[in-house]
């Protein structure tokens, strides 16, 4: 192509695209009258879904220098930040805490357990868990440990709280207090009832109630207790309970005794959970009544005793009942069924009449 019949080119493109440039520009201004007529028309809100936000937010991105002189549905800022919510919940992920997401809590339970079983480092457990398909870092099994209450493997050694419980359950008790207000004629009194429990059999014994647990009260409830060993073929060589002063008089009989006292760690009621869940269940039938007095206050504990020990089942000791109970051999039958109630109703005992 000549250069004379090149220019010419050049100028019949610029031309063509000048008049296609201020066509297109007729037809914008067009548009915008047409779209402020109707915005008239509709009212001061346009209701939008998402998809139409979407649509908008595409189309106004490529002029976004111009939305002031065009937009007139929204506000040119109500499209910049639809814009950037968008973006925000494009990288929403289930994960929503800093840093990588956390493990399973099966996986934690596996940590804990081998660092229960033995005597290992965080990188031995990490390596251990590896060889079980599990890829963890021993800053991670650290964590693990540390969340749970274990710590470091030179001070881990010996048994744990949960060995120890578990091998010493024939012989071991827990005792705690727990206290309840009392209608007298002074009014609302606090009680404290000290009671003790076996931890095989889930055995209770009520030791008694004061409003003024002293140290001389406390250690004649140690010596009945020492008396009700004496008649009962159960041992103690362990007796369970917290770091209360109150204890004090109690445990200086039960040495004498023979018994070895264990105290569970501050702040740490778990470790007691046998005698935490027996004052769980005292607690479902005392909120129910008014204790008038001390004699109705008593009368109720041997109630929750008694039932307790001899008719209540245990689901911790499969579903039997500490002192025992005669099943009978046959199922009973509906009118076979008798129901023994006490305290209003509130401790029902269903069992089989006799024939």
């Amino acid at each position: 192509m000549t250069p004379a019949l090149a220019d010419s080119a050049d100028l019949l493109l610029t031309k063509i695209k000048n008049l296609f440039n201020r066509d297109l520009a007729f037809q914008n201004d067009y548009l915008r009258q047409e779209n402020k007529i109707l915005r008239s028309k509709l009212g001061k809100r346009v209701p939008l879904n998402d998809r139409e936000r979407r649509l908008l937010v595409k189309y106004a991105l490529r002029i976004r220098h111009r939305l002031d002189e065009i937009v007139n549905i929204v506000q040119p800022e109500t499209l910049l930040a639809w814009h950037r919510r968008m973006k925000k919940q494009k990288w929403t992920f289930a994960h929503k805490g800093p840093g990588r997401p956390p493990k399973s809590d099966q996986t934690e339970q596996l940590v804990v357990r081998l660092a229960e079983d033995n005597v290992w480092g965080y990188r031995r457990i990490a390596g251990e868990m590896q060889k079980l398909g599990h890829d963890l870092g021993p800053s991670t099994v650290r964590n693990m440990l540390i969340k749970n209450g274990l710590p470091p493997a030179p001070k881990r050694k010996g048994m744990s709280w949960k060995q120890f419980i578990g091998s010493h359950l024939d012989v071991a008790w827990a005792m705690d207090f727990f206290t309840e207000e009392v209608w007298t004629r002074s009014g609302l009194v606090t009680f404290y009832t000290l009671f003790l429990i076996r931890l095989k059999t889930r055995r209770v014994h009520i030791a008694g109630c004061t409003a003024n647990p002293d140290s001389a009260w406390v250690k004649q409830q140690a010596r009945n207790f020492s008396m009700l060993l004496d008649d009962i073929p159960e041992t103690c060589r362990y007796l369970i309970h917290d770091r209360d002063a109150g204890f004090a008089g109690f445990d200086f009989i039960a040495k004498s005794q023979g018994i070895r006292i264990v105290k569970t760690p501050p702040k740490a009621p778990m470790c007691n959970a046998f005698a935490e869940r027996f004052v769980r269940e005292a607690r479902e039938t005392l909120d129910r009544i008014i204790p008038l007095g001390q004699r109705h206050f008593r009368h109720a504990l041997k109630c929750i005793e008694l039932h307790h020990n001899k008719e209540r089942p245990h689901q911790g000791i499969g579903n039997s009942i500490p002192l025992g109970f005669d099943y009978p051999e046959t199922p009973a039958e509906v009118t076979q069924v008798g129901c023994k109630s006490s305290l209003g109703g509130l401790l029902n005992h269903y069992h089989k009449k006799a024939a």
